[in-house]
């Protein structure tokens, strides 16, 4: 994805089909490309449809343990812990969005204080050189 995609992301949550092994492989590659552009930002793992195996939630997944990252089994078809899930996620968001640290953050900050149209009074008059008359014609 392009960088422009994480542009003022505060949480990540990161979802892989339980039927499908391809999109667990694909979390590491997801995740790097995440920490490329947001170092610091909080990460929750998701295993969706486990209304299809219920064993699944009994499964013990390296990934997440590798990262130490927190890991939800949902159902988005029966809406098992969805709700739980994105009220964790959006707590999680406002901390770090409140309290962060990392240097693109504060940039993105001062930028959205920073007040681009200046009051006539605040501009600086241009200085002025010699006379203020016009020179006179002969």
């Amino acid at each position: 994805m392009h960088a422009s995609y994480y542009h003022k992301a505060h949480a990540c949550i990161m979802v892989f089909d339980v039927q499908r092994k391809v999109t667990y492989r694909n979390l590491a590659t997801w995740y790097t490309e995440l920490r490329e552009f947001r170092p610091e930002i909080p990460c929750i793992v998701v295993a969706n449809k486990i209304d299809a195996d219920r064993k699944m939630t009994q499964k013990s997944f390296n990934f997440t343990k590798k990262f130490s990252l927190p890991l939800y089994f949902v159902s988005a078809a029966d809406g098992t812990n969805v709700v739980k899930l994105f009220n964790d996620a959006i707590r999680l968001a406002v901390s770090y969005k409140q309290n962060s640290r990392d240097f693109m953050d504060e940039v993105l900050q001062e930028l959205e204080n920073f007040d681009l149209e200046q009051k006539e009074e605040d501009v600086p008059a241009p200085e002025q050189h010699g006379s203020t008359e016009s020179p006179s014609s002969s």
